[in-house]
Parts: C-alpha cells; sequence; structure tokens
C-alpha cells in the first residue's frame, strides 16, 4: 500500500486530526498553567487560550466521534473482506481435498501397473504360459486403462492439467503394452 493512500484514508485523517486537536491542548493547556493571571494584559491572553483550549476539546471531542465512526466502518469492511477470504478458504480446502484423493486414486494405479507388469515379467521367457494368461492380462489392462481415461476425464473437468497428462501417458503406455502383448501371443 502506498502512503499517499494511507494517507488519504479517512481513518488516517482523523487520526492526525485528532493528534492535531491533542497537541494543540497541551500546549494551550500549559500556556495557561504557567501564566501569572496579574495584569489586565494576561487576563485577555488567559481568556484567548480558554477560547482556545475550548475549541481544542471540542475539536476532540469531535475527532474521537469521527475516529469511531471510521473505526467502526473500517471494521465493517475488514469483516466483510474476512468473509471472502474464508470462503475462498474453504473452496481451497475443497480443491486441495479433490486434488488429494484423484492424486491417490492415481497412486494407486501406478501400484497396479507396477504389479501386473511384475506379472507379465514373470512370462517373458515362457510363451505358452502367456498365451494362456493372456485373457486374464487384457481384462485387467482393460479394466486399468478405463479407469485411468476416467481419471483423465475427471482430471480434466477439475482443470488439473498435470494429473491429466500423467493419466493420459500412463493409458498410452498400457494401451502400447497390450497392442505389444497381443502381438507377441500372435506370433
Amino acid at each position: 500500500m502506498s502512503n499517499k493512500v494511507r494517507r488519504d484514508s479517512p481513518l488516517v485523517k482523523s487520526v492526525v486530526a485528532l493528534d492535531n486537536y491533542l497537541t494543540e491542548l497541551e500546549r494551550v493547556g500549559t500556556k495557561i498553567n504557567s501564566t501569572d493571571i496579574a495584569s489586565d494584559f494576561d487576563l485577555e491572553y488567559i481568556r484567548k487560550l480558554m477560547t482556545r483550549f475550548a475549541e481544542c476539546g471540542q475539536g476532540i471531542s469531535e475527532e474521537v466521534t469521527n475516529l469511531s465512526t471510521q473505526l467502526t466502518e473500517a471494521q465493517a469492511r475488514a469483516e466483510a473482506v474476512a468473509q471472502g477470504v474464508s470462503k475462498q478458504a474453504e473452496l481451497l480446502k475443497i480443491r486441495r481435498d479433490e486434488q488429494d484423493r484423484k492424486l491417490e486414486e492415481f497412486r494407486i494405479l501406478g501400484e497396479k501397473v507396477r504389479d501386473l507388469n511384475t506379472v507379465i515379467g514373470g512370462f517373458r521367457d515362457d510363451r505358452a504360459k502367456l498365451k494362456s494368461n493372456l485373457p486374464a492380462v487384457e481384462s485387467q489392462l482393460g479394466v486399468l486403462i478405463e479407469e485411468l481415461q476416467k481419471l483423465r476425464a475427471s482430471a480434466r473437468n477439475s482443470r488439473m492439467r498435470a494429473l491429466e497428462k500423467n493419466a493420459e501417458s500412463l493409458m498410452q503406455s498400457l494401451q502400447a503394452a497390450l497392442k505389444k502383448l497381443r502381438d507377441v501371443s500372435a506370433s
């Protein structure tokens, strides 16, 4: 916030005016208290100081009222802003929770892919075993690909670009692996 904005604030103007009145009140009060009321000149001078003292007291009263009003208005503005921030915090929590759920779903799918990869790795040297287990492996791959498609679509709808790209990449890898398995078992 710039200094100009703060100086032009009604709240700051009120505080500065109140401070000026208080300073003047103290100055005038000190003069009144230190003046000897022995001559006519001193009486006229004291009367002028008393008038100024009363003016300062009135100014203080007005500025205290003004300051109170300004503080009440500032409090209302701050509360309105705080309510908006509170709503945003709720939305942020909902968004984080949604993101955490989807990331956890992706992590679990990644574990399933690793487990399936381990199973497929056991068939590398035995084509007959691969061919006999191919329907089960294809089924598992199909389920994983379908789950990844749903996760990708959900991530897209939630505008979670990184998760959408990761799900797409893993899905494409599984589709390529499925094609390769079919090619190997067909030969």
